[in-house]
């Protein structure tokens, strides 16, 4: 992460708030004492979500010192821990569950995704939950238009920048199946948001296990 990025997270970022609902339905027979990993878990809002409805064996880790010191303001019963590498000091098959919730939008760069997506999958346990949140393509004439500008800017029809120094992506569906190759998905669906700013987003939601070794 370059440095400007660094500060918009710690500085500017960390004091917005995140929208993209946890549907706990869906993760219902995940046992309770199953360990969960929170992947960027921002200001912990997800997993203190999960720690109310009884997954309290949960880790939220963020590469954004700023708002891991929020998180642990708001929710000091929390395990938040800040990391400066995409890479985690735990071992293989560390977790039986994954969040990766409003990630791979603040990740513009390809191998970067694919970075984090490898990582989760080393992490998680064989037959691991995946329970992923994010953005595909929007259709509003707002957002076409930042895409359009941030593809002159950036090179990559998707990315695109926020007013106030942010720079984000939207994925192809064809994108977001690439980066979930070697997993198996169980369930999907599409739920509406606000962005940061307010504005109404679609976002859609993806439930996976890590697929079997052959």
């Amino acid at each position: 992460m370059s440095a400007a990025a660094q500060r918009y997270w710690d500085q500017k970022a960390a004091q917005l708030t995140f929208t993209h609902p946890l549907n706990l339905g869906w993760i219902a027979a995940l046992p309770k004492r199953a360990r969960i990993l929170d992947y960027g878990c921002g200001y912990g809002r997800t997993l203190a979500e999960l720690s109310d409805a009884g997954w309290r064996n949960s880790v939220g880790v963020d590469s954004s010192a700023g708002m891991i010191e929020r998180g642990r303001r708001e929710h000091p019963e929390l395990d938040l821990r800040a990391t400066g590498a995409t890479r985690l000091a735990e071992p293989d098959g560390a977790f039986d569950a994954a969040l990766l919730f409003a990630v791979l939008t603040t990740i513009p760069d390809d191998a970067d995704q694919v970075a984090v997506m490898s990582e989760l999958r080393r992490l998680l346990a064989p037959r691991g939950w995946l329970y992923l949140s994010d953005y595909l393509l929007q259709e509003d004439e707002r957002s076409l238009a930042r895409y359009r500008a941030g593809s002159a800017r950036h090179g990559v029809y998707g990315v695109w920048d926020r007013e106030d120094g942010g720079v984000f992506r939207h994925q192809t569906r064809e994108g977001l199946e690439r980066l979930l190759a070697g997993f198996d998905v169980i369930a999907e669906r599409q739920v509406e948001t606000t962005t940061f700013s307010g504005a109404p987003a679609i976002a859609i939601q993806v439930l996976a296990r890590q697929s079997s070794a052959d």
